[in-house]
């Protein structure tokens, strides 16, 4: 491009960027600009709220055609920073004075203006009281810029008004109580405090509150004031609640279901005469609805029913579908397509026992589990599980089939959920040669999954610790002893962006190992293990080449994932791991690239994955679901 021409595109450039920060002068109303200096946070937030003269004004400006106007209206000097103006939205043109600015388009006469201006000292002065300051010094200017006005206020708070004395009483049957006591304790009223009526207002609402939680339905104030002597800048502090009589739990009502009232009184954590408690009620709510019976739950405890301070309690629920399926399907190179159907019957008898059963089904594995479950004495903590399982598989390493029964126990504590176990196992299985074995394995499995949304996580971890083990004169064919630990963690950043880790270990202690089936053997490789490799292809070989499994595992995988348009996105990752039986695994490596579909049921998953010890071999993966 020639220099005359290089020239005249500048120029248009420069002429549009003009016309562009020009546009709309001649029709622009007069501007307002405040300043509020000296002041910050909240103290400067009520202030700005008390300025009548801001009350006057318009919309805040963010038309750019004002640009221009407002570097005549203020000192060029102070604008921070300068280039910000060709930002598109005045109010980030910066700060002047170090302070935000405001920026507002006003229609009204001088005469009124100048009015309100003359009123600030005294706005100011009332909004700087609920902080404890009552000896402010106010500069206050107003000036004509042009056709627009710059309104100024330096604000010198002065010594702020401490506490000197606090007199908190509660009186009536919760004087006693540890709650309300615990709460008076940690109150922020403390001698030498400064005076900020917001905390005094924000704990008397406390107090109200908690007090109505714990049943204190007919409490009051005797006494709330605070007497501030202007003369030595002090306040002296008097609250006196009287709680009245506490309310306690009345009869619990129970709406008609399939589940018998028998069942479902043992939801409850108290008993009728129990002090009342609002927590032991959305404890309550919240275990019913956690039960999977019931597609909506109230329970309410209507204060206007009370008979002799006790409170009857009305709980309503709705059934959900007794019959719920579940289908899943996968695609991995190694392993072909897979396909899982579960069912669940949620309820089977007005006791709540329930039935799950899930049927995998690939080229090389399926297998089909049941599950029994007989809720405890406490069935939002407890249940007992009768199981049993069938398995076949016939891949290229190895050929295996199992069955077992078992039962369990499993409870809940918190986040984390516990299950002991019994299960009988028969194997058959050829790893180079064919065997059998027979265990009996009891067991003990740790669970902590916790997630914002189990669906579409944005911030969730998940940890899980198994020991499990067989002794030979037990109804046992070989003596061992297995523990592992495996993980997840999730988060997101920046709302667009994802990271995802996981890892798995464990450890076998064994007898004889040629007699451990493949079930208790550790392999890698896989969609869900180390991807890039065959379906279970990273595990020690015989002297024949045969893949036999190993007594040790380490797997872990890092995934970055960004989100770039509604419910797509993409993501890069590297897994690595080994099954092994030396004191010193033989790390292997995958990485690759995937798409994301997030889907209102999770995330559809598709990788596309390659192995850095394994040639030139690409594998593809699907698969849909959490990922915790």
């Amino acid at each position: 491009m020639s220099a005359p021409a290089r020239l005249l595109r500048a120029g248009a450039a420069w002429l549009a960027l003009w016309l562009w920060l020009t546009a709309g002068w001649a029709e622009s109303p007069p501007l307002l600009v405040v300043y509020i200096e000296r002041v910050e946070g909240e103290v400067r937030e009520n202030v700005a709220a008390y300025l009548e003269i801001r009350q006057l004004a318009g919309e805040p400006v963010t038309d750019p055609s004002l640009i221009k106007r407002l570097l005549d209206t203020t000192k060029l000097s102070e604008i921070i920073p300068l280039t910000s103006i060709l930002d598109r939205a005045v109010t980030r043109i910066g700060a002047i004075g170090q302070q935000p600015v405001s920026y507002y388009k006003v229609q009204v006469s001088e005469a009124r203006l100048r009015w309100l201006h003359a009123r600030a000292e005294e706005n100011i002065r009332q909004a700087l009281q609920p902080f404890g300051y009552y000896h402010p010094t106010t500069t206050a200017s107003l000036e004509r810029r042009g056709n627009d006005w710059v309104a100024r206020y330096k604000i010198e708070p002065g010594p702020p008004v401490r506490i000197s004395r606090v007199d908190i009483r509660i009186d009536g049957a919760g004087r006693d109580d540890p709650a309300l006591q615990q709460l008076v304790a940690d109150s922020p009223l403390k001698p030498g405090e400064q005076l900020v009526q917001p905390r005094y207002e924000n704990f008397k609402a406390r107090l109200e509150l908690l007090a109505s939680q714990r049943g204190y339905f007919k409490a009051q104030w005797q006494t709330h004031e605070i007497r501030i002597k202007l003369a030595d800048n002090s306040a002296a502090i008097d609250l006196k609640y009287d709680t009245g009589k506490r309310y306690y739990f009345g009869q619990v009502h129970w709406p008609e279901t399939a589940l018998a009232p028998e069942f479902l009184q043992r939801y409850l954590r108290f008993q009728p005469g129990d002090p009342y408690e609002a927590d032991v009620l959305l404890n309550l709510q919240s275990d019913l609805i956690n039960s999977g019976y019931f597609r909506q739950v109230e329970v309410a405890a209507p204060q206007d029913k009370a008979v002799d301070y006790r409170v009857p309690i009305d709980i309503g629920l709705s059934m959900r579908n007794p019959r719920q399926y579940a289908f899943g399907i996968g695609y991995g190179t190694g392993t072909g397509v897979r396909g899982r159907f579960g069912f669940e019957q949620r309820w089977l008898n007005p006791w709540g026992h329930k039935l799950k059963v899930d049927l995998l089904a690939s080229r090389i594995i399926s297998g089909l589990r049941a599950e029994y479950t007989i809720p405890g004495a406490d069935p939002a903590r407890d249940a007992y599980l009768l199981r049993g399982s069938l398995s076949h598989e016939d891949s290229p390493v190895k050929q295996a089939d199992s069955a077992s029964v078992g039962a369990g126990w499993k409870r809940q504590f918190g986040l984390w959920q516990s299950t002991a176990s019994l299960d009988y196992s028969l194997d058959t299985f050829n790893l180079g040669e064919r065997q059998s074995s027979h265990l009996l394995i009891p067991g003990i499995n740790l669970l902590r999954v916790n997630a914002d949304d189990r669906l579409n996580i944005s911030h969730g971890t998940r940890l899980e610790l198994q020991l499990r083990g067989a002794y030979e004169p037990l109804l046992s064919s070989v003596s061992f002893l297995q523990g592992t630990v495996g993980g997840g963690w999730v988060e997101r950043f920046a709302e667009h962006h994802r990271l995802i880790a996981r890892g798995d270990a464990g450890t076998t202690l064994v007898s004889d190992f040629d007699k451990l089936p493949p079930s208790l053997r550790f392999f890698a490789g896989g969609d869900n293990s180390v991807r890039g490799y065959g379906w279970n292809r990273i595990a020690p070989r015989d002297s024949k080449g045969n893949i036999v499994g190993g007594k040790n595992l380490i797997v872990g995988s890092l995934e970055y994932e960004y989100r770039f348009w509604d419910n797509w996105g993409v993501a890069t990752f590297v897994d690595s791991g080994d099954a092994f039986d030396q004191a010193k695994p033989s790390m292997k490596t995958g990485v690759g690239i995937g798409f994301r579909w997030f889907s209102l049921v999770g995330p559809l998953r598709v990788d596309l994955a390659h192995g850095l010890e394994n040639g030139n071999l690409i594998r593809f993966y699907l698969n849909f679901g959490p990922e915790l």
